[in-house]
């Protein structure tokens, strides 16, 4: 259901809101990643540019498909933990013009307690909002997060988000469950590895239906990497992308 996709999203955002972006240096640091991705159906090149500096994070990313229509998309991220705030804008503009953005906010209400809002604009204009109210407890390994997200057309959402980290693995488990009682869970797991990392998300749909990602990250210690990617739709179909990276520093933005 897509609406508990979105939901889980939006559930997240309780989670992220209470960690800051740490950079030493408070001028912006930039990074450009450049690469081909090999797709079953041809390949594809895509340039990411991204800017770092004290509790920001801003992205933009171009990709070219083997058709060679190009879509565009920036994704500005902001974080004041004095304050409690984060923010979140994306926004993506389609080969045809056409565009779609999602604007995220959420803010700290009392210790451990947040309210988060999202609101997107789809690529035909209408919009639709989801608020949420949220409580973050910290645990020994990790976090949890419980709460209610409010959807425009589907009512109340029970939301409960669980994150541990131990040796450098870093593992999610996340449910929504809707009024009629249908539960959507995903369970992801970030290892990393000598010389990269492994990625793998699994999720359990509420009619018992699955779809697995799989990912591999291999570095060359010289900026560049190959990213390996398997997914397997609910259907049991598999379609698997390759691609390779190279990353070169950025003068800050003027």
């Amino acid at each position: 259901m897509k609406v508990i996709a979105t939901s889980l999203a939006l559930g997240a955002l309780a989670l992220g809101a209470a960690t800051v972006v740490h950079i030493p240096d408070a001028d912006a640091k930039g990074r450009r990643a450049t690469g081909q991705v090999q797709t079953q159906r041809g390949t594809a090149t895509v340039q990411r540019d991204t800017f770092r500096s004290r509790g920001e994070r801003s992205r933009t990313t171009t990709a070219t498909g083997p058709n060679g229509r190009t879509t565009t998309a920036t994704d500005n991220r902001t974080r004041d933990h004095a304050e409690g705030t984060y923010t979140r804008d994306r926004d993506r503009t389609y080969a045809d013009g056409a565009t779609r953005s999602v604007d995220v906010d959420a803010q700290r209400t009392a210790p451990g307690e947040y309210s988060a809002s999202r609101t997107v604009t789809g690529r035909n204009g209408d919009t639709r909002t989801q608020t949420g109210e949220f409580n973050r407890t910290a645990t020994e390994n990790g976090a949890s997060v419980s709460g209610t997200i409010q959807t425009q057309n589907h009512g109340a959402l029970d939301y409960q988000r669980d994150v541990t980290r131990e040796n450098g693995v870093r593992s999610v488990t996340a449910s929504t469950t809707n009024e009629n009682g249908a539960t959507r869970t995903t369970n992801a797991v970030r290892t990393p590895t000598a010389d990269g990392s492994t990625y793998s998300r699994d999720t359990t749909f509420a009619n018992g239906a699955t779809r697995e990602v799989d990912r591999t990250t291999t570095r060359d210690g010289a900026g560049g990497a190959t990213v390996d990617r398997t997914v397997t739709g609910r259907n049991g179909d598999t379609r698997t992308q390759t691609g390779t990276f190279t990353t070169t520093p950025l003068p800050p933005p003027n």
